[in-house]
């Protein structure tokens, strides 16, 4: 086999496991139709920390909201701090790579050269769990399963809140108010929707 060939065969089979790794993820959260998809320089900055299947998966999709923003891929800059903060410190092994619609943080953590997994920050109950022990596992298995997408990112409440207060910008979340910190209630009634940013920001100085 010419140089070439192989040079286009690894391409092809590196595109093919990007492709497989994503397949069940934008099955069931359909990608909306106003994605940005990362400079250069952007995927440069994570291209040592993150996995190259995730920024194989910006660079063809980009960030944005996926099935009406129930779940959101987002560029790690735009929430490090909001991370960081709940995290009490600047840690670049670990980085926010995706928003529930009510704002908890999906995020990934590399732990050694061949080790990572996929924590959740729940910013409305104050928890961290660990979701995969791989990326792969995590977009595969779990994200996708129909309990955790029921229970995790509250599908049913989504579902309801999305009838009644229409679509969510790419930096926007549904939220509670009352916080449920503050003896609020998971109700249509009580949930209203704005920036992540600030909210995520709020909900850990209200819990101090």
């Amino acid at each position: 086999m010419r140089l070439f060939d192989k040079f286009k065969k690894k391409n092809m089979d590196k595109k093919s496991v990007t492709n497989n790794t994503f397949s069940q993820f934008t099955s069931v959260f359909e990608p909306s139709n106003d994605l940005v998809k990362p400079t250069e320089e952007e995927l440069k900055q994570f291209e040592d920390i993150l996995p190259s299947e995730l920024l194989h998966f910006w660079k063809e999709y980009g960030f944005g909201n996926y099935g009406n923003g129930i779940i959101k891929v987002i560029n790690p800059l735009d929430y490090m701090e909001s991370l960081y903060e709940w995290l009490g410190k600047e840690d670049f092994s670990k980085l926010p790579i995706l928003v529930t619609g009510f704002g908890d943080i999906f995020y990934y953590r590399k732990l050694s050269e061949v080790d990572e997994d996929i924590c959740l920050l729940n910013i409305h109950y104050r928890n961290i769990i660990i979701c995969s022990y791989s990326l792969d596992d995590f977009l595969k298995s779990y994200i996708v399963d129909e309990v955790n997408y029921s229970k995790i990112l509250r599908k049913e409440l989504f579902d309801q809140v999305y009838a009644v207060k229409g679509n969510l910008k790419p930096n926007d979340i549904y939220f509670f108010v009352p916080s449920l910190i503050l003896g609020g209630k998971e109700s249509v009634e009580l949930i209203d929707k704005g920036n992540a940013n600030v909210h995520q920001s709020l909900l850990f100085q209200l819990g101090k």
